[in-house]
């Protein structure tokens, strides 16, 4: 216990991991308010051209349908989120608001009438982002993660394929391009 606590403050208040444990802990708290109040819950979702879906853009990434929704987003938002953050860290928080600002935008202006939600498109963005900067940038530790995220990440590009499930394959397909785009800004 003597060493939980302290372990629990660097986790929650010191950078770089306040970066990632707390969107965590929203994406935990937003899918038990998901399945105890479902309701209100997808109401949280992007709801495309339609203006009580706005307000989805700044919460749907922390909404999941389900816990399995949640562990399909949660583990790779943490390592691809990690990665991004070794990469830039006093960037992290401006890289991720711009893609999750820029997919949650364009999922709502051209998105199918459904209510979006989960992390997948922040998550995706994070994996374009990556990709781009090792193609761009060219510099050794950059070419290496892009090399590992496409060797253990690679699969999740058939995830922007157009599907009838469910799946967001738009918002896949929006954080993507918001990804690939805000490494060329940062590139540039």
């Amino acid at each position: 216990m003597d060493r939980m606590l302290p372990f629990l403050h660097r986790l929650y208040f010191e950078t770089p991991w306040c970066y990632l444990s707390w969107p965590a802990m929203a994406m935990i708290a937003g899918t038990l308010m998901a399945v105890v109040a479902r309701k209100p819950a997808a109401h949280l979702g992007v709801a495309p051209r339609q203006a009580a879906g706005l307000a989805g853009i700044l919460t749907a990434p922390f909404v999941h349908a389900n816990a399995a929704h949640l562990a399909a987003n949660l583990p790779p938002f943490l390592v691809l989120g990690a990665l991004v953050l070794r990469r830039n860290e006093a960037q992290f928080a401006e890289v991720a608001a711009t893609i999750a600002l820029a997919q949650g935008a364009l999922l709502w202006l051209f998105g199918r009438n459904a209510a979006h939600v989960g992390m997948s498109g922040v998550i995706f963005g994070f994996l374009g982002y990556l990709l781009a900067v090792g193609w761009l940038a060219k510099t050794t530790p950059d070419l290496l993660v892009a090399g590992g995220v496409v060797l253990f990440y690679g699969g999740m590009l058939a995830g922007v394929k157009p599907a009838r499930d469910g799946t967001s394959w738009e918002g896949h397909l929006f954080g993507l391009l918001a990804g690939l785009a805000r490494a060329w800004l940062d590139t540039r």
